[in-house]
C-alpha cells in the first residue's frame, strides 16, 4: 500500500480550496492534511471556517500545535529574518512544522515558498492539489474547469497563465 503523504497547509491554500468548491474532494486524496491551530485562527470568514471545521470534524484535516521547542525555533527565525522578509509568525510556524516533520508545505505565498525552499522544504501550491484531483479522476474536467474559473476570480495572486493552460487542457476533455 502506498504511504500516505503528509502536507501542512497554510491559510491561503485552505481559503483557495474553499473558494473553488474543492474542499470536500480533498478527503478522497491519499494525503493526510494538517494545519496549525494558529492558521485556523486566521480563518475568520464564518462560511469558510464552518466548511473547514467540517473537515476537521470528519478527520480529513488534522489541526496540530507546535511544541515549546518549535515555538522557540519560530521566534529565532523571526529574529534572524528581521528586516529581510515580511513573513508572519504564522508563516514561519508552518515552515518550522514542515521542517521538523519532514512534510510538504502547501502555500500560495511566494515569500514563504522561497524561504522554505532555502530550508530544503518541499513546497507546493494550489496547482499541486488541482493536478492530483484531476489526474486521479476525483474531479471531472467540467467541474475542475469551473473550480479554476472560481479561483481566478477569487485570488489575484495565483499563476494565471498556468491556470489558463490547465483550463485549456481540461476543456479538450469535456
Amino acid at each position: 500500500m502506498l504511504r500516505m503523504e503528509i502536507v501542512i497547509n497554510d491559510t491561503n491554500i485552505l481559503i483557495d480550496l474553499f473558494n473553488a468548491n474543492l474542499l470536500d474532494y480533498c478527503k478522497l486524496l491519499n494525503i493526510e492534511f494538517r494545519t496549525l491551530d494558529v492558521i485556523m485562527e486566521e480563518i475568520t470568514v464564518e462560511e469558510q471556517r464552518m466548511s473547514i471545521d467540517r473537515l476537521v470534524a470528519d478527520g480529513t484535516l488534522k489541526v496540530c500545535s507546535l511544541t515549546g521547542e518549535q515555538i522557540v525555533t519560530v521566534y529565532e527565525k523571526i529574529s534572524s529574518y528581521e528586516g529581510t522578509c515580511n513573513l508572519s509568525p504564522e508563516d514561519i510556524a508552518v515552515m518550522v512544522y514542515a521542517i521538523e516533520n519532514k512534510c510538504r508545505l502547501l502555500t500560495g505565498d511566494k515569500t514563504l515558498r522561497d524561504k522554505a525552499t532555502l530550508e530544503n522544504v518541499t513546497v507546493s501550491g494550489i496547482l499541486y492539489l488541482i493536478d492530483m484531483l484531476s489526474q486521479n479522476g476525483i474531479v471531472g474536467p467540467e467541474t475542475m474547469t469551473h473550480a479554476l474559473e472560481l479561483l481566478l476570480k477569487s485570488n489575484d495572486r495565483l499563476p494565471k497563465k498556468l491556470i489558463r493552460e490547465r483550463m485549456e487542457a481540461l476543456r479538450k476533455n469535456i
